[in-house]
């Protein structure tokens, strides 16, 4: 009878190792997988962050450019150079 409950211990333990080192590779495998998305969104972001700085630079000289025209207008306001007034 001890050898059977030893043998059914035994059996337990070896049923509970596999499950457990189961469970292990499928929780690192996720792990893995998680850390790839991760790793994805993170490279995702510095491309949106780089296009958003370029937009950024390109909208900074639109300004100027327009801050530039403005005073030409302001400057020749007296003396319009077409044969058009508003």
């Amino acid at each position: 009878m001890m050898e059977k409950i030893l043998t059914l211990l035994v059996g337990l333990l070896i049923a509970l190792g596999g499950w457990s080192l189961s469970r292990t590779f499928e929780l690192s495998t996720q792990q893995a997988i998680q850390t790839e998305k991760v790793s994805k969104l993170e490279r995702h972001v510095e491309k949106m962050q780089d296009k958003m700085a370029d937009m950024m630079d390109q909208d900074e000289e639109i300004v100027k450019q327009h801050k530039k025209l403005f005073e030409a207008l302001a400057d020749n306001d007296d003396t319009p150079s077409t044969g058009y007034n508003y």
